[in-house]
């Protein structure tokens, strides 16, 4: 009976909850009746602490509601773990093991989080993994550093070691490639170079952009990307560029690399990196609130590892205050050299390229000498953003806009901050843009 109840309870969070929110929190809690009472068990006290704020008062709703009895008793416990049978041979193989390979194999398709931004790159590799040759052949990832491409290709590297046992698969950097095409022309084992290469099933090659302005490089890849297509093996590529825009690889190459699916995998949006905060806090047994949480996604928006990194940072900064109860005002303490890290990153260029889209006027009006009130008005803003958001000087600021005197800017700075007093409109403007930069 209450299996049932706890089954349809389920199906309610299923569909309205993401599939990253269900199986995250939902899902694993195990339902059990102890002397008349509803007993749900966690894996651990920041899962507890968790369901406990977010999803306790309406599981207790569902259960009562299903089941038809409005008094029933329903408890929230940690789950005993049990004891771990054979710790020294677990302890002995581990030794065994680098802890860099142990590293990488968490890397899989179950732990990645998607969103808007990575998706298709994610669906089209699974693909892969599973139908390695069948489908995009190359396939190419690329984006910013810190975005989760080299994950992808681990995760492509576990799921057919686990489940295509014999098929031959190579993971390298470019960088060792290089390293190793090197090596084998000083020892005279090119042709022992070339055969190993060329006969895997699958070549992940990561961060293809250390090809550049490598030319011996460049042309033993060639080969080898000819040979494995025309055999119809899987490859897949990442780097940080579109494959046409990497500098110093040669046009034939290039066009090669351009031949499949090239996928750009973008900055995670604001919801995706709740998800991954969520999940790396709760890995590493940290309780933070939802306004916490949504605050750290709001400040920090780049990659996947600068929010790895800020969970680490607020772990190491609890430990050492011996702070128990983590407060937003504890979190903008341990995270604000990172935060200011953030701001100096802040560019003159980007400022001027966000100002002009936001008045939607060419780049080349707002850097000319142009004085109509549509061109000066974004322009003074432009300096104004660039004052505050910048380390630059009042002389470094005028030479990004066609070389305006320090003079010109001081005017400006205070050209804004009185129109931002006296127009409602102007304030709101330059307050969006802020929002928009910063």
């Amino acid at each position: 009976m209450f299996l049932l109840v706890w089954k349809k309870c389920l199906n309610y969070f299923k569909k309205k909850l993401s599939i990253n929110e269900f199986s995250m929190w939902i899902n694993p809690l195990k339902l059990k009746i102890k002397n008349s009472k509803i007993i749900l068990y966690t894996s651990n006290k920041f899962t507890l602490h968790w369901i406990k704020e977010k999803y306790f008062k309406k599981i207790k709703k569902l259960l009562n509601y299903y089941h038809g009895n409005k008094s029933l008793k329903i408890k929230l416990e940690i789950q005993k773990k049990k004891k771990k049978k054979n710790i020294y041979l677990y302890k002995k193989i581990y030794k065994k093991k680098k802890c860099s390979n142990i590293y990488k194999k968490i890397y899989n398709f179950k732990n990645f989080i998607t969103g808007k931004s990575n998706k298709l790159a994610y669906k089209s590799a699974y693909l892969i993994a599973k139908h390695p040759g069948k489908f995009y052949n190359p396939l190419f990832l690329y984006g910013k550093t810190g975005l989760g491409k080299t994950h992808l290709l681990y995760a492509i590297k576990n799921f057919i070691i686990k489940n295509k046992k014999n098929t031959k698969i190579i993971y390298i950097s470019s960088e060792n490639f290089v390293r190793n095409m090197v090596k084998s022309l000083k020892n005279n084992s090119i042709d022992k170079f070339k055969k190993y290469y060329r006969s895997t099933n699958i070549l992940l090659m990561d961060d293809i952009q250390f090809f550049s302005n490598k030319k011996r490089s460049q042309e033993e890849f060639f080969h080898t990307f000819n040979d494995l297509i025309k055999k119809k093996k899987q490859i897949v590529l990442t780097s940080n560029c579109y494959p046409i825009s990497i500098k110093g690889i040669k046009n034939r190459l290039k066009s090669r690399l351009d031949c499949g699916l090239s996928i750009c995998i973008k900055p995670p949006k604001i919801q995706t990196r709740i998800s991954i905060l969520v999940k790396k806090s709760l890995k590493k047994n940290i309780f933070l609130k939802d306004k916490i949480i949504y605050f750290i996604a709001k400040k920090l928006n780049s990659n996947i590892r600068e929010l790895e990194g800020a969970i680490n940072k607020i772990k190491a900064y609890a430990f050492l205050k011996k702070k128990k109860n983590i407060t937003l005002n504890f979190v903008k303490n341990a995270l604000k050299d990172l935060f200011f890290a953030k701001k100096k990153k802040i560019t003159i260029n980007k400022i001027q390229k966000v100002v002009s889209n936001y008045y939607n006027i060419k780049l080349s009006e707002l850097l000319s000498k142009k004085k109509s009130l549509s061109i000066i008005l974004p322009r003074q803003i432009a300096i104004k953003i660039s004052r505050k958001l910048t380390t630059k000087s009042l002389k470094e600021i005028g030479a990004y806009f066609n070389k305006k005197s320090h003079t010109t800017v001081i005017y400006s700075c205070k050209k804004i901050k009185t129109l931002c007093n006296n127009n409602s409109k102007i304030k709101k403007d330059y307050y969006n843009l802020l929002k928009k930069i910063s």
